[in-house]
Order: structure tokens, then sequence, then C-alpha cells
């Protein structure tokens, strides 16, 4: 032990060790501290700076390095934290014993000198499952969390842990589970899995207006009203509590019916559903991704647009319509048409779709301070909806290619059957084999039958708000379930209407099994059956709460618990106002119904059809029939029910128990029992297996049993939902994939497939029976119409490859949760798509249903050229060297899989699994004959720790192989054989957040997967083979634009002291902006080897000018710089250079400066100022440089010019400044001024044709084409692109590149552009160098905003509720003769005065419309992927763009919404966000545009300002 003598002298028991040399080198052997030992110690607290635990091994000698050690306080108050022994190291205070960080002491309340008990526990016992992240204001990439979490693996962890990635603090611990249980610390392992939540997330708020929202609730509030004054309050006052930072945006959705004599009146995007109704769907935008934080002015918005909608949509949209359509003279009387939809009708999937549009193209203007996606629909219906076949199954494949599900909202009571469940129609072919009715292939004959299905959608969660304002929730009230409104409306006097309503008889056909047919059982069998249902325990004390029975809470699906009530007792107790009204009023009565099972019940004919069974399921909507959940677990089952007696004996419960049997005697949930499937798969079977090989496949497919565990100690609450297999408290997976379907007719051997897939044996898999249901035989054939569905128990078939998609959330969810419940994290804090799945497909299935597409490449380290990967430290063989390559390659190849969606395959867990993850599993470990010893990772920290062994990862339809052969690496893509599903095209009505009624918006929603994903490409990318981003590659890129302020600059100083002015300052920050760029520039192996020969590559330059970009490429000395700079610069010195610019005289330095190849000497022009014969101190730094052997930097150079201005050979143009290296304008002084023939004079350039009048309104017309098709365009490239590390401190452990593309051509009064792109690189480190960047340009009058990369005017294809706001022009523009003449030189007349508005108001030009540019001139940017149609203006505060339309269609207006609070460029405080600022900037505009006084004044004023006309200007001198 390295400790000091005096420690040495201290023992545990505190008595003095002897000063002897023979005692103080005598080792003494102390026993290591076995589980359990404990140690009571005095704690330190120390403040942030040191994060780590100092720990004095002296005070508890048996600690060894790597111990688990949980450290708790000896008060009630204090919690524990755990740490990990460190390595044993001589203290400088020998007293302290242990030293606790203070953000563990204030998370534990541990005080400072106060006591602490250390145990040591074991490490497995104390290993954590799933730790929640939450982070806010930043974007996460998946690459970023696999990395997050690698690096956290062998630390302690807490909760309200801050952890720091790259340098910063990335994210904060908010739960830690083990065992299901949430714990306060945990050991963090390869094996944890991590589970993302964001504050800063994308939120999309659906209201759904229908005919129901009106409607009064049980306790007397109307539904509307609970919407504005119960759940969006809580809600946000949820987000309030979190501290979340959310982009929201509310839209109200709506759809309206019109009668066939109505169509005509209401024109328009007419559409027709499948039952042949025609309808409009309206959709009201209340806020636009706005991130609010006082809600109530919007609740109030909110609820006065509820009592405009109706109005809106019935009656104002239709008369404004029928005005423009009437044309001249006026229109018919204004006639309210249409009918609000109920909710079931509402248009629930198209909303979905339109906000996925957007989300779809997630990369382009990525935002780097919001993460995550949620949706919420609050409808006032139960879940229940009608929809289209083709649309719910393209819906579905969106939702989960793009990892997102939706919370539903019901403000109703839980309906008394299955919810969410959607129906829709399908083609029904009677004779024909049953198939999959949602994923079979689509039927062309439209013109044949269809029959009505039932489906439960995976990604939907509902959460049931029925909250009662003045009624205080009791368990012992009676609840009404199901009401009818018709009745509930009905006045005193009308009450004589009920005495004939009767509920008819069930019709015998229906039925599952032959109502004649006997159950035959023993004496033993029916008094077991009694003892097991009748018989009472201390649990069963009383009946549980109604409404929590009807939870199934181990399949997360709801079941009908309805209490049989003889007919007797319903005569005189159904109705409590019986009493008021008189015995006039007849009961409603229930038709009787004969029973065939021989009870021993003397009120046999009273038993009410909604509790009787018969042995079989009824097909009535109105209960749901039994639900089969034995399983193969059911000999460890702890519930009460019967158990399966084997494969061959029927579950007496299953035969004659109806549900209300099990309810009403027990105090937890039903678990109604049910037998397994027989193994004949004749209906001739015995009559206990009945119910199962005679049920026909259409009426009600019997569910196959939970995948869940048995849960122990049942308590009078609703079981949780089993979270192996499906996310409970998510909303994407709230329930559907937990169970699964029995087929009819198969074998005993029931294989539970992989979530709720349809049950296969190896024997035929080859046949590929992924349709859902097998077919029976002729006599059971669903073809006849007398088979009815049971929407209350809806067809749930998900074929064998839809599987892998539920599982994507998978690992979302540690801890069991309970239907019932609310699911407000999902609302509150939405979470990220998991990194790891536990599926994968069987080898049949691989064989079957894939397609295989295999390449590899050859690992070359001398070839690779990558700035993706890092390059490896490797030393040694070549082929370790090749090795190391490999997998730094293989890494990058994962980490750009993870970005597109993928998921890591993980093998399941050895432990605790259900027997459907045996299952699942066991049959994939030998999917391919070379992976049959090759263990998968059992944790997301354990991929590619090596290249042993391959890696896998999934998305939706698609499995990728990756692994290395030992020489090339090798990639196989599994592509699953889907049907195609066509686009769908699509029409509503929008009224966006700007603007003033709706406007017809036509769309369409198609699915974007990635089996056309250029992967080879891209791995070749990663690799260094290729070195350019393809469209294809769906790349991340993000537009910034710098924008000179209103404000000036904070100096006015020059490098060298001078005072410069405003516009000379804003150059100076863009030149300070390019040097950054120069610095941060990515070197090759190859650039860094001709370092030594050539010297650094040329800095970044920019080239000043006045002109607008249309005109600046007709100045032809500006495009002879720009080829220079394309052409690497005059830069770099000439390997011959003998000459000493400090030994030549004046007069040779001039001349030497006119000769060819020297300083360029021309004519120059800055505003209207003109400087013939002037050069550049850039030009002539540069020549210097290049030329003279004394001079070796711009620095010196810059020193020589300062003294050859001194000597007199040269002067400033203006005599304002001494000699500045930059664009400055010089002139030869005195007897050097020799005039020179200009190269060129500027030549104006004016968009119209000879032909056409110049200053000729409207001047947006096209141009004529150029007359000779021969003559080649001039190419001129106006942007430059270049690989920059974002990382140069080397703070990460991944190459950080971004391609960085920036204008050449920069005028001071304008924007400057410049766009970043990149694949898999950290968005934190993005987002830190553009905030440095914005510090530095800040100081310059300079100001950094994020703008969209396309222009303005196509927001609304990429999302239908965004739109620009049209600014009409009350007075056209004048059309002045001559006004190219009579402006400055370069200034373009095309919209003269539209153009003069905009600077009025504080506008400057971002980008030029493409016909304003020279036909004889292509020009290109580099990062414009097509051109602008009309030009664009940003305002110099960045909140707004506007673009020009011309004449009185004026402009178009719309707000960057990429500027939220605590986003880049955001200046303006929280009471004032960007959003407000840019509707004061509108109205102005509005007011002023729709005034004609003022706009004719400003037209006079501006023609006042114009010069006179101008002779024409002599033509170029030429030699």
């Amino acid at each position: 032990m390295a400790t000091s003598r005096a420690e040495s002298q201290h023992s545990q028991y505190g008595r003095r060790r002897s000063n002897t040399a023979q005692s103080i080198l005598r080792t003494v052997q102390v026993p290591h501290l076995k589980v359990g030992d404990q140690k009571v110690l005095n704690s330190w607290v120390h403040d942030k700076e040191t994060t780590q635990i100092l720990f004095n091994h002296s005070w508890w000698p048996g600690a060894a390095e790597g111990d688990l050690i949980r450290v708790a306080g000896t008060t009630e108050s204090s919690s524990s934290f755990l740490f990990t022994v460190p390595k044993e190291d001589a203290f400088a205070k020998p007293q302290l014993q242990i030293s606790i960080p203070q953000p563990i002491a204030d998370s534990c309340s541990l005080r400072n000198n106060g006591e602490v008990i250390l145990t040591k526990v074991d490490k497995d016992n104390c290993s954590a499952d799933y730790v929640e992240f939450i982070f806010q204001d930043q974007y996460l990439g998946r690459n970023d969390m696999w990395r997050l979490g690698e690096q956290l693996v062998g630390q302690c962890i807490h909760t309200n842990q801050e952890v720091t990635f790259i340098g910063s603090i990335a994210a904060k611990i908010h739960c830690i589970y083990i065992g299901g249980e949430r714990v306060s610390s945990a050991y963090m392992t390869s094996t944890t899995k991590s589970i993302y939540r964001s504050l800063s997330a994308k939120v999309t708020i659906f209201i759904q207006v229908c005919h129901e929202l009106w409607e009064f609730a049980g306790d007397g509030e109307r539904y509307n009203e609970k919407i504005v004054h119960s759940f969006l309050p809580a809600l946000f006052a949820k987000w309030r509590e979190a501290g979340t930072n959310h982009t929201v945006s509310i839209v109200l959705i709506s759809r309206v019916f019109y009668d066939e004599s109505e169509i005509g009146y209401a024109a328009g995007p007419l559409r027709r559903d499948d039952l042949g109704n025609w309808y409009k769907d309206f959709f009201k935008v209340i806020t636009d991704l706005e991130v609010i934080y006082d809600w109530k002015p919007t609740l109030v918005v909110l609820k006065e647009s509820f009592w405009d909608f109706q109005r809106d949509i019935l009656l104002t949209h239709h008369y404004h319509r029928a005005h423009q359509d009437a044309g001249v003279g006026p229109s018919d009387q204004v006639r309210l048409v249409g009918r609000l939809s109920n909710a079931q009708d509402g248009p629930l999937l198209e909303s979905l779709n339109l906000a996925l549009n957007p989300t779809e193209h997630h990369y382009i203007d990525r935002s780097l301070s919001l993460t995550g996606v949620a949706s919420i629909v609050i409808t006032p219906g139960t879940g229940f909806y009608r929809v289209s076949r083709q649309l719910l199954r393209l819906t579905t494949t969106r939702m989960l290619d793009q990892g997102f599900g939706l919370d539903l909202v019901s403000l109703a009571k839980p309906p008394l059957h299955q919810v969410p469940v959607f129906c829709f129609e399908s083609p029904d072919k009677p004779g024909a084999p049953t198939g999959d009715p949602l994923w079979g292939p689509d039927d062309d004959s439209r013109s044949g039958k269809t029959k009505t299905y039932w489906w439960e959608p995976f990604w939907i969660s509902m959460s049931f708000w029925d909250k009662q304002m003045d009624l205080p929730f009791r368990e012992d009230r009676f609840v009404a379930r199901a009401k009818m409104h018709q009745i509930q409306m009905l006045g005193l006097l009308e009450h004589d209407v009920l005495s004939s309503i009767e509920v008819p008889f069930l019709n015998p056909q229906n039925m599952h099994r032959d109502p004649t047919e006997e159950v035959r059982i023993s004496k033993e069998e029916a008094d077991q059956f009694d003892a097991d249902v009748f018989s009472l325990t201390s649990a069963d004390a009383r009946p549980s709460n109604p409404h929590r029975q009807s939870l199934n809470s181990s399949t997360g699906s709801l079941l009908i618990t309805t209490p049989h009530r003889p007919t007797e007792k319903r005569n005189t107790m159904s109705h409590r106002n019986s009493l008021m009204t008189g015995s006039r009023i007849a009961p409603i009565e229930e038709s009787p119904r004969r029973s065939s099972i021989d009870l021993p019940s003397p009120t046999r004919a009273e038993v009410s059809p909604a509790t009787t069974a018969n042995g079989g399921l009824s097909t009535s909507p109105s209960r749901l029939s039994i639900r089969s959940v034995s399983s193969n677990l059911s000999d460890r089952s702890t519930s009460r029910g019967p158990r399966s007696q084997g494969p061959g004996r029927s579950s007496l419960a299953s035969k004659l128990a109806p549900a209300w049997l099990f309810n009403p005697f027990r105090s937890n949930p039903s678990e109604p029992q049910t037998s397994q499937v027989s193994a004949q798969a004749s209906p001739t079977g015995s009559a206990k297996v009945s119910l199962t090989a005679a049920t026909p496949p259409s009426s009600s497919p019997i569910r196959m049993p939970t995948m869940a565990k048995p849960i122990v100690g049942q308590t009078q609450s609703p079981l949780p939902m089993a979270i192996k297999n499906t996310p409970g408290n998510r909303s994407h997976m709230s329930r559907t994939f937990e169970e699964e379907t029995y087929v009819p007719g198969r074998t005993t051997q029931v294989r539970r497939s992989p979530i709720n897939t349809p049950p296969f044996d190896e024997s035929q898999l080859s046949k590929r029976w992924s349709v859902g249901t097998v077919n029976l035989p002729a006599a059971n054939s669903s073809s006849s119409p007398s088979n009815v569905i049971d929407p209350s128990r809806p067809k749930l078939v998900v074929p064998a490859g839809q599987a892998s998609l539920a599982k994507r959330w998978q690992h979302m969810f540690p801890k069991v949760m309970y239907k019932h419940d609310i699911k407000w994290t999902s609302m509150v804090t939405p979470g990220c798509l998991p990194l790891t799945v536990e599926y994968f497909p069987t080898t049949a299935e691989l064989e079957s249903s894939y397609d295989v597409f295999s390449y590899d490449f050859v690992v070359d380290p001398g070839e690779m050229r990558s700035f993706l990967v890092k390059p490896p430290n490797a030393k040694g063989t070549a082929e370790e060297v090749r090795r190391a390559w490999a997998l730094v390659v293989m890494r990058g190849m994962a980490a750009v899989r993870l970005a597109q969606g993928f998921q890591f395959v993980l093998r399941p867990r050895a432990e605790g699994e259900s027997d459907e993850e045996k299952s699942g599993f066991r049959r994939t470990k030998s999917f391919n004959p070379d992976d049959e010893s090759t263990p998968k990772p059992a944790g997301p920290s354990e991929v590619l720790k090596s290249t042993t062994g391959p890696v896998y990862l999934s998305m939706s339809n698609e499995i990728h192989r990756i692994s290395y052969t030992g020489e090339a690496i090798q990639v196989r893509r599994y592509v699953r054989r889907m049907p195609a599903t066509p686009k769908f095209k699509y029409q509503c009505l929008i009224w966006p957040k700007l603007g003033g009624g709706y406007t017809e918006v036509a769309t369409s929603f198609a699915s974007h997967g990635l089996e056309d994903y250029g992967w080879n490409r891209l791995d070749m990318l990663v690799a260094g083979y290729e070195h350019h981003f393809n469209e294809s590659l769906r790349y991340w890129r993000t537009r910034f634009i710098v924008i000179p302020t209103t404000e000036p600059p904070q100096i006015n100083l020059g490098p060298s002291g001078e005072v410069l002015n405003d516009e000379e300052m804003r150059i100076l920050g863009i030149e300070k902006l390019a040097e950054q760029f120069s610095k941060l520039r990515w070197l090759s192996p190859d650039d860094k080897a001709a370092l030594a020969i050539n010297g650094p590559p040329p800095p970044v330059r920019l080239l000043p000018t006045t002109l607008d970009p249309a005109a600046s490429v007709m100045d032809e000395s500006l495009l002879e710089q720009l080829d220079t700079i394309h052409a690497a610069g005059p830069l770099r010195k000439k390997m011959k250079s003998e000459k000493e610019i400090g030994e030549l005289p004046l007069n040779y330095v001039a001349k030497a400066m006119r000769e060819e190849g020297g300083v360029p000497i021309k004519y120059n022009q800055w505003h209207r100022s003109q400087y013939p014969n002037s050069f550049t101190g850039y030009d002539f730094v540069s020549w210097v440089v290049r030329e003279f052997r004394d001079i070796s930097s711009r620095a010196q150079g810059v020193e020589c010019g300062a003294k050859l201005l001194d000597q007199g050979l040269f002067e400033h143009c203006r005599g304002q400044h001494g000699f500045l290296d930059g664009h400055y304008y010089y002139r030869f002084k005195g007897e050097y001024a020799v005039p020179m023939t200009p190269k060129s004079w500027f030549r104006r350039y004016t968009p119209g044709d000879d032909n056409l009048r110049a200053g000729h309104y409207p001047s947006g017309v096209a141009r004529p084409k150029n007359a000779s098709p021969r003559k080649v365009k001039k190419r001129c490239i106006l942007s430059q692109s270049m690989v920059i590390d974002i990382d140069p401190n080397k703070k990460s452990d991944q190459a950080e590149s971004v391609i960085l593309h920036h204008d050449l051509i920069h005028n001071p009064s304008t924007v400057f552009h410049f766009e970043l792109q990149w694949i898999g690189t950290t968005a934190r480190g993005i987002e830190d160098l553009i905030r440095q960047w914005n510090r530095t340009v800040e100081r310059y009058g300079l100001r950094l905003v994020e703008a969209y990369v396309t222009q303005i005017s196509e927001v609304r294809t990429r999302n239908a509720f965004q739109s620009c706001f049209p600014l009409r022009l009350a007075v056209p523009p004048p059309i002045v003769p001559d006004l190219d003449k009579r402006v400055p030189e370069g200034t373009l007349t095309a919209k003269y005065f539209e153009y003069a508005i905009l600077r009025k108001f504080g506008f400057i030009i971002d980008v030029e419309a493409v016909d304003l540019y020279p036909e004889q001139i292509d020009v290109v940017y580099s990062y414009r992927r097509s051109p602008f149609k009309y030009s664009q203006f940003v305002h110099r505060s960045g909140v707004a763009f506007v673009q020009v339309l011309g004449g009185t269609e004026g402009f178009l207006f719309l707000t960057n919404r990429l500027m939220g609070p605590g986003r880049l460029g955001t200046t303006t405080k929280r009471d004032h966000p960007a959003a407000a600022a840019a509707d004061e900037i509108r109205v102005k505009l509005q007011q002023f545009c729709s005034d004609k006084a003022a706009l004719e004044g400003f037209y006079d004023n501006e023609q006042a300002l114009l010069s006179p006309p101008v002779a024409e200007e002599p033509p170029p001198l030429s030699i």
C-alpha cells in the first residue's frame, strides 16, 4: 500500500502502530470485503469541479479497486447512491474519509460532515436495465445516443445526474430502472438500454370538430368546454412543470358530408368515401410551429374558434365560393349546406399524413434545437373510426418507418368494446381463399362485393380524459358506460315512447356453435367449476369498480364486465326517476333467450343475452367476446380460474362461464380461460373442442394466449400490461402486438410468433403463410353472408413480416403500465426511437419473403481518404492495421444507418424472458449457417467492439448485415417483398394561421422507404472511396445567412488602428468569418504531405462588390478574380523567386507592378464612385508574397505596402486610409501615375431584349430565348465548397466533419450565404461552431440567422399547414420610360418599385429570381438544388422572408419559423418572440400595401429621386 507513514500508523480501531522499522516494513494481509459488509464513515462535500468520489482506503482497508459500494445517509430523508472504489492513492489529508461531489450530495440529501453507511453490494444486482435521459434545446442524433451510452459503461450513475458529452452537458438522467422498479442509483453495463426523451420536440395537436363536440358529457359540461377548461390546461401545466420548450401546432380538423342536392352549391374539393357519401375535409390552424409560455390567449382564441367553426365551414365558406363562381351579377341566396360528421367518420388518417409529410424530410432545414415528434389527437369519440383500407395501410407503414406514434385522447368514457379500432371495407370474393384483408394484395376489381373488417392499430394509444369538474371520483359510484343521446334529450311528457322499446333476439345463424348441441359434463367437473367461480375468500370482500374491472391488463385490452341482473330486479331498479314519473312508463325490457347449456339454474329463461355463453362466441357488436389468455405458462399462473387440462381437454370456464361470472365475485380483473386448440382440423371433433374447431375465421378469430409473464399477487387494481412485447405507456404501441390469434384447424404445436404474428410451424413455412389466417375445410367456409365479424373483437391479423415493425418500440418501456392511465409521459416528453430491437426473421422467412442483395469492398488503408471516419492509431502488422481500419469504417457504416432510423439487432436475454421471446429467437439463431456460433450483442454498447462478428441492423422492411471477411467489408441487404403501396392523392381545405379563409390544397401521401437508397455509394463515402454527397443520400442540410443589422457595429477600428466606416467594418467582419472557414479546413493525408512542399493551401477569399447578385455576373473584372480563385489563386510563391523588393527603387517597383502577371491595375467602381487605373490592397499583398523571396507572409506584405505608401509610390484613392490588406483601392501617385488603357468597361445589363422598352411593366415577363442556340453559355460558379473539421481540439471519439458551401461574391448591403451538409456528425458540435461564428461577426454589425433551404413559395408543398401570407398592392407600380438610364449603373430595373417598398420596411435581397440573370451566363451555386422563381428578401432582423410576385399581386410573406426561443440568431426575449416581431412587420407592410394614397405618394417620391436621363456611354476602347 502506497500510503504515508502517518497514515500507516492510524488503524481502523484507533490503535497506533509501532514506529520500529520492522513493524513499518511488515506487510499486513487484509481480507477482501464480502457482499454485505458495512462501514460507517464521516463524509465531506466538495464542489462541482471534481465529479469523482474521493475515498481514503486507509479507513476501510478491505475495499479493493473496482468494488461497488452503496453509500446511504443515516437520516430518513436521505437516499443512497453507488460508486466504484477508485485506485488507491496517497491522500494529502489523512483525516479525510470520503468526500462526495456537491450535485450527488444535493440529490441524496447528504450534508457535509455527516455520517454515511458504506455497504458493499453485488454488481449484478445493481446493474441498470434501463436508463432514461432527458435533454433540451438540442438535436441529439441517433449516432450521438449510441456513443453517449457507450461513454457511461462501467460507471455508477444516479438520478438528476448531468451527463457531459464532447465537452458540454448533453443530457440529464431522469430515471433508472432495475427489474421494472425505479431506483435512485445503479451501475451502467454494456447491456443497459438507454431511453431518450426530449423536452424540445415538435408537437402537433389535432382537435376533432365533429357532431359530438357540442354534446353534453355526464357531468353536464360540453365536450368542447372540456378541451379548453380541463384537458389542455392540464397538459400545459404538465409541460410547465417539466420545463419543456416544445414547438407546438394546434389544428382543428373536421369533415362535412353533403347530400346529392347540395353538391352543386358545395363545389370544390369534393371527395367520396367507400360508402358513396360526398364530403369535404376542413383544417384550421390555430398555432403554427410556435413556442408559447402563456397559453391563456391561445385558449381564448381556441374557444372562439369552436363557436365560429360551424358558421365558417357550413355557411361562410360556401357564400364566398358562390360569389367567386358567380362572376358577374348577384349570386343565389346564401344557403346553409352540409352537416358535420360524427367522430367515427372524421379525417383522422388524413390529418396524420399531412403531419407526416414535413417530418419525412426532417433532414432538410434541420433544426439544431429540436429532437423528436409527437402527435396528439383530441376527440369526443370513443376511438372507433371508419377508414379507407388503402390509407390505413399507407399510414401504418409511414408511422412505423418514421418511428412515430399517436396519442389519442378521448373525452368520452371507455366504451363497452375494444378501442382503438378501425373499420374498413375490403373486397369479398366468395369461394376465394381467406387472406389478410389489410396487408394482402390489392384487388383491382372495384365492382365486386366488399366485407367490413375491424383492425386494431398498434401505433395508437388511447387515453380517456373523463375528469368531472364538479364530482370527485369515488370507487363505488355507478358510471354509465353507454348512452342513448335521443332518449337522454327527451322531456318528461315524452316518456311514453319507451313502452315499446325491445331488444330483439340475436340471429342464431350468427352463433359459432349449433345452439342445439349439448355440452355434457361430469358431476366432478361441475362441482369443480362451481368451487372455482363462486367460492369466496378474504380477497373477495367486495366487487371491484366496474370501470377498472373492464380492463384486461395482461392483454392491454378492454373486457366487458356486464353484471347479470334478473329481469324482475331490473324492472324495479333500472330507472331512479320511476317514482316521480309514475307507473305509466313501461320499463325497457330485453327479450328472453333460450339457453341450451344444462345448468342447474331456476332462472334459466331470464339470463340476459349479453351475459349468456353457449360455448360459442357472440357476434353481437355490443359485447366483447371471451378472450383466450391461457398459455403454456398456465401451470405457473396464479389465476384462480380453472386451468387447461391439456390439448385434448377444454377448460370448463371457457365452455360454461359467461364473462359476468368472473367479475362480481372477484377483486382482481377477470382473466377468462379457454381451451387450447384441438389437434383435430375437422369440425366434427368432440364437443369439448367444438369451440375452436368449428369457428369460422371470418366471424371472430380466437385470440392466442397472451405473451406475458404470470403476475403473482393480484390486487384489486388492474394488472399491468406486459412490457416485454408491447410498450404499455407509450402512445405508439399501446396494445395490439401483445396478443396472438388462434388458427382453427392447426396442429397442437402452437408457436408463439414474435409479438402478434399469426402462429405457424416449420412444416408450412415454405408456403409463406403471412396473410393472417389459414383456410378452413369447405364446410366452414366464411363466404356465407350469415357470418358476421365481431367489431368488439376485431380481426387482429398481422403478418409475420410486419411483426418487426411493432418491435421497433420494444426497448422503450422499462416499467409495466396500466392501460387505463393517461399517457402523460409520451405527451409531455416524447421519446425517441430506441437504438435496439430483438426481432429477427427465421431462415424460412428470409428465404421466402426477402430479396437478398450483397456487395463488398476491399479495405485498403493506403487508398482511403475518408472525412467521415477518424483514422485509427494502429501499429503493427499490415493485417492488424487493416483490421483496425475495418473496425472504424464498420462503425461509421453503422452510425450512418442509425441516423437513417435503423436499429441494432440484439440477442434476447438469457434470463427472465417470456416464452414468446424464447420461441421467437430460438428459431432465429440458425438463420444463416455461418452464423450459428456467432453471438449477437446483448446491448448497444457491445456492438462493434471488434471485427470478429457481424453486426445486424434492421428497419421496417429491410435488414443489413455488415461483416469483415479478412480483406473486405461485406454488406448483405435483406429487403422484404411487400405489395406496392400506391400514392394516395388527397384534396382538402386549409385555413392557415395567417390566412383569411379556407384555401384548396392538393397533395399526395406516399411511403418513401429505403429500398432504393444508395447504400453502396454511402458506404464508399464512409470508406473514403467517394468524396461527394449525392441527393439520394438524404444528407442533413441547413442554410445560414449573415445579415447586416440596423444597429451600427460595436467597433470602428481596423487591424492597424485605422478608423473604418460601417460598410468597411461589415466587409471586415465577413473577412473574419472567411478566416474561420480557412482555419477549420480539413486536410486529407495527401494535403498534409504537400504542406512541406507547397506550403499551406490558399485561404478563403471573398470578393466584395456593391452590385446585386444578378448584376455582379456582368462585371468582367469581378469574374476575372473569380476565375483566379477557382484556379487556387496567385498565393503560392514561385519556385525560382530570387528578387527582393527591399533592394528595388520605386520606379522599378512601379514598372514590375504594371507588367504581365503583376498587380491587376484596372477601372474599379464602388457604388457611384469610379476609380480608374486603381488596384486593391489585397492584390498588391498577394503579388509581393508570390514574387519576392524576402516577403513570406501577408503580414510582411502589409508592412512592405505601408512602407511604399509612405515613400510616395501610391496613395489611397479617397485619401482616408493607410495601406490595408483588403478591398481598399489605391492608385499611383505623382510621377508614377501613368494612364493605362482599361481592359474593359463595366457593361450594364438589362433583363429585357433590345426590342423591349426599358422599364416596361410587368418587368417579370419571360425574355425571348437566345436567338443563337449554338452559342455556348459561359459557366459562372459563384460558390465554393470544402470539408471542414468542426472538432479541432479532438474532443470527440469520431470524425466530426461537415461540408461547407459558401458564396464567393459578397455585397455588404445584402446577405452572405453558406450551407452546412453532414451525415452522422454530432449536431451539438455544429451548433457550438455556429454560435462561435455568430459571436465573431456580431461585433461588426452582422447577424447569423438560420434560413430556409428552398424558396418560401414552396413551403406548402412540404407542410400543408404552413402558407405564405399574400400582400397585394392596391396600386400597381408605374411604368417609367428609360428607367434603366435614370438609375445608377448596375441597378436592375425589373420590379424596381417593389424592391424599393421592401427596402423601406427594412428588407434586403436574399436570393435573386432566376429570370433576372443574363441568359448568356450559366450561373451555378453548389448548394442550390433548384432556381428561385421569384426574388426573395429577408428582414434585417431575420424574423421574416418576402418573395416579390410583382404588379398588383404584390408579395408573399412568411415568418421565419426556424428562429425559435433559445435558437441561433434569436435576440428577442420570451415576452417578445420572433413570431411576434414578424407579425408586427407584416401588419405594417399590409397596411401600407393596401393604402392607395400612401402607395401613390411613395411612387412619386421614388420617381423624384431618379436622375435625369444621361447620354449614352462610349463603348469600350480596343487596340
